[in-house]
């Protein structure tokens, strides 16, 4: 450090600048220049410390020299700027102190004049000139310290307040079942951490960014935590020992922008004022985070270009080139769901950044943080505000995980602070006390099992037993009574329940009530008896998985062309021998396999109940985040002890639609983490969200569509297709021969429709057949919904004829209407044309997603938007 002893003619020079031997003849001067002793001091380096034992004097003769004291919390604050000409030590030698207050450090190369503390009590105290001049230069510095306190008392009552969302080292901690805890650093802790994303993102900051100087780029939403990533940065950089400062630049006025950043020329070099100084020269060795970088203007943005490439600046009104030696990191914020912070920086700054440019992951990017970070804000704000929460129900924690947290970390701190702050009675957290959190984003939804007594409901063991014996019994009395009852029609009430009542409430079920008459249904009840007797393991044959949804279809087709072509609406045996069949279809099924093998993959049924229930407004899902990062054991599909697993073979985890799911309650018993939900919904998404379309499902679809006119007209008159078809000895032939023909002509224009659209949107025709059926699924069902409303307010009355038929009484067998002809009309175009609108909006967003990158163009939709209307017309005619 010390270098050999300059010639004292240049000694001299240099000294005479300083204005504490203005006015000193040679003679007195010589002496003094005799005991000075030269200092070379590289950057960076220290002269000395903070504490170190206070030996001398100081004057600088080239170079300039910081002053700081250490905080608490080890981070410097400087408390002046010596220049040339000026001096530093003397304060510990007036005031006797054995150490010194203060840091000297090097901000350039600096050459120093050093006298020892006998020379300076000798030579200097005793001078009265010298003493003059050196209490004049302290009264200024005192005067410059003082103007500096005032500034940073008025800059922290403006500056905003803390972060309170930031995570302190508690949450980086080895958890309880970790084995080891010991004590370090928040960067030990974080690598021991592997299960916490929020630990990785910041460890693989740090190692990215840690080993260099150069300027970075920190994007995310608000919330994310840049600013820790931007912290821990420095902490790991070379500079980590220098000072580090955050500055928000929506608190600054632009026009003061420049003065704060790069300072001002000031007049006297030996003192300067610190509140002249611009950030960049005060943080020289830190770090400087620029926050809300985006917001800075054009011409801004440039001036710093230039700054970070030459890592030079000059102060406002100098022309001193002064060495950027601060490290500089941006932070940008992105709005929710579009990362573009980046893209607001002008392409001469993103540049420079670009290859140090790191993007902080949303909280729903990592839920699985979610528990701990709960746990974590419940701990502060327990200590707080003196509280002591310390659970959250699952079905809260479940909530948690499901919402998408647009505020992140900023927002979920807020929703449990106010939720510890409006507790009184240290319960566990519960969904009542968070009155921050909305509804999962992006769905139109209720969870009904909020509600008590639907919850209870559910999950008795009543539910769906008692319902399914109630039915079972039922049909077991309609059975009897289409079997052994009268042969007329009109008469039988067995009839009339099946074909007037039953089936309509069906249909209309479908919308209402998705797939629970399938949980219910007193067909399959022979079979659930049977198989908790027999207890079948077998499972299901490959052969029926693979060909399920082919079986399914041509069973319905067939079923619909026997109840037409045969008039099973005026035959109780037959309808008796379709309820029988359907039956012991099931009872054999339950009897060789495990779970409901024939609901899921055989029953006709079945496969009207999974199309016409995928537009209901009811839903079964589960919190996908749930059962992804909390659960373990999967009970909702497996079973337990007590209960079964699902009917279905479905993992509520994977269901995406109603298809398959028949609503008996099962997983939401099951499920330990409340993790189901049964929702009330308004768009039903799954019709253009179907993860794995099936061909076989749109051919159903527009087979049904066809199916619909030879059943109106057969309703409307029977005779009808005969006399149309010219064959009144065989109505059976005229009628199949009808129904066939519209199926062909139905499917045939639907497969050309297919290979257009498979033209227009670059799919091809399989792709595109196999999802665009599902578009129609509303309509169709409107239009089903619509005709057996007519059936049923104008066949409802046949039950009180029945009943006198019953009673040995005489009936007259008409069709007396509940309501009048007009008022059904107008509820069928109500029907028609919801269900119109439905398909509409269901088909456009089924192209958009044919379509995928193309933009979407209104001339890639009117043909089936066309074919849509054309067919609700005829809809309409027919009903």
């Amino acid at each position: 450090m010390t270098k050999p002893m300059l010639e004292q003619d240049v000694i001299r020079q240099c000294l005479s600048h300083s204005s504490l031997f203005k006015g000193i003849d040679e003679r007195a001067l010589q002496p003094i220049l005799d005991s000075a002793r030269h200092l070379a001091i590289d950057q960076g380096r220290y002269v000395f410390r903070q504490g170190e034992n206070a030996e001398g004097f100081y004057m600088v003769i080239g170079g300039e020299a910081e002053l700081t004291v250490d905080l608490e919390n080890g981070e410097p604050l400087i408390v002046g700027r010596i220049g040339t000409g000026g001096h530093f030590g003397e304060t510990s030698l007036l005031t006797h102190s054995r150490h010194h207050s203060v840091n000297a450090r090097a901000l350039t190369d600096l050459s120093l004049a050093y006298f020892d503390k006998e020379v300076f009590h000798s030579l200097f105290l005793t001078n009265t000139a010298i003493g003059q001049q050196l209490c004049g230069s302290l009264a200024h510095r005192l005067r410059l310290s003082f103007r500096d306190h005032a500034g940073l008392a008025v800059s922290l009552r403006k500056s905003p307040m803390g972060f309170g969302h930031n995570l302190d080292p508690t949450f980086f901690a080895p958890s309880p079942s970790e084995p080891d805890g010991r004590k370090g650093t928040v960067n030990e802790h974080r690598l021991r951490l592997p299960e916490s994303t929020l630990s990785r993102q910041i460890v693989n900051a740090v190692r990215r960014f840690g080993d260099n100087l150069e300027p970075v780029l920190l994007t995310g939403e608000t919330g994310t935590g840049r600013r820790m990533i931007a912290h821990e940065i420095h902490r790991a950089s070379a500079c980590k020992a220098g000072p580090y400062i955050e500055m928000d630049i929506r608190d600054i006025d632009p026009m003061k922008l420049e003065g704060e950043l790069y300072g001002y020329e000031h007049d006297s070099p030996a003192f300067t004022q610190i509140a002249q100084l611009g950030i960049f020269e005060r943080l020289q060795g830190g770090t400087v985070v620029i926050y809300n970088a985006e917001n800075l203007e054009p011409d801004f943005q440039r001036q710093l270009a230039a700054t970070l490439r030459k890592k030079t600046f000059t102060r406002i009104g100098g022309e001193a080139l002064m060495a950027l030696r601060s490290r500089i990191i941006l932070i940008c914020t992105d709005a929710h769901r579009r990362q573009e912070g980046s893209n607001r920086l002008l392409p001469g700054l993103f540049t420079l950044v670009a290859k140090q440019h790191f993007q902080a992951a949303p909280l729903r990017m990592h839920r699985r943080d979610i528990p701990r970070l709960v746990h974590y804000y419940l701990k502060r704000y327990n200590r707080q505000y003196g509280r002591h929460i310390t659970q959250v129900d699952d079905r809260t924690l479940g909530m948690f995980m499901n919402y998408d947290w647009p505020g992140n970390l900023t927002e979920m701190s807020s929703v449990i602070q106010r939720a510890v702050i409006l507790d009184r009675n240290n319960e566990p957290l519960t969904d009542r006390m968070l009155l921050g959190v909305p509804r999962s984003e992006g769905k139109w939804e209720f969870n009904l099992l909020r509600l008590l007594h639907i919850r209870r409901f559910i999950t008795s063991r009543y539910f769906p037993a008692l319902p399914r014996a109630i039915v079972g019994i039922f049909f077991l009395v309609v059975l009897m009574t289409l079997f052994f009852g009268p042969e007329s029609g009109e008469k039988n009430i067995g009839l009339t329940l099946s074909w007037v009542v039953g089936w309509p409430l069906l249909i209309f079920g479908f919308f209402f009530f998705a797939r629970t008459w399938c949980s219910a249904c007193g067909l399959s009840f022979p079979g659930w008896l049977a198989q908790h007797v027999l207890k079948p393991q077998r499972p299901t044959p490959q052969l029926i998985k693979y060909a399920s949804g082919w079986i399914m279809t041509i069973l319905c087709i067939l079923l619909f062309w026997i109840e037409i072509a045969w008039d099973a609406y005026q035959s109780p045996r037959l309808t008796a021998g379709i309820i029988f069949v359907i039956t012991l279809g099931a009872l054999c099924c339950s009897m060789l396999y495990k779970r409901r093998v024939w609901c899921r993959y055989l029953c006709p049924l079945g496969a009207i109940n999974a199309l016409f229930s995928m537009p209901s407004i009811l839903e079964l899902r589960s919190n996908t985040h749930v059962c992804m990062n909390r659960c373990t054991d999967h009970l909702c599909y497996t079973g337990g002890d007590d209960n079964a697993g699902c009917p279905m073979f479905r993992h509520p985890f994977l269901v995406d639609n109603n298809r398959d799911c028949i609503l008996c309650g099962q997983c939401i018993k099951n499920c330990r983490l409340d993790s189901i939900h049964l929702n009330l919904r308004l768009a039903p998404q799954e019709l253009w969200n179907q993860q794995s379309p099936r061909l076989e499902d749109s051919v159903l679809v527009v087979s049904l569509a066809a199916i619909f006119f030879p059943f109106t007209i057969h309703h409307n008159s029977p005779d009808a297709i005969t006399g149309w078809l010219a064959l009144p000895d065989s109505p059976a032939l005229a009628a199949t021969i009808f129904f066939f023909a519209c199926i062909l002509i139905y499917l045939g224009g639907y497969a050309f429709l297919s290979r257009i659209m498979a033209h227009v949107t670059a799919n091809t025709t399989k792709t595109t057949a196999s999802i665009l059926g599902y578009g129609m699924i509303p309509l169709v069902l409107g239009a089903f919904m619509a005709a057996h409303l007519e059936i049923f307010v104008a066949g409802l009355g046949l039950l009180a004829e029945n009943g006198r038929y019953l009673m040995g009484m005489s009936g007259t067998y008409h069709h007396a209407r509940i309501i009048s002809h007009d008022a059904t009309t107008i509820l069928q175009l109500i029907t028609i044309s919801g269900g119109l609108l439905a398909s509409l909006y269901a088909t456009k967003r089924i192209i958009m997603r044919l379509q995928g990158t193309q933009e979407y163009s209104r001339q890639t939709f009117w043909l089936p938007g066309l074919l849509l209307c054309l067919s609700a017309v005829a809809y309409l005619y027919f009903c």
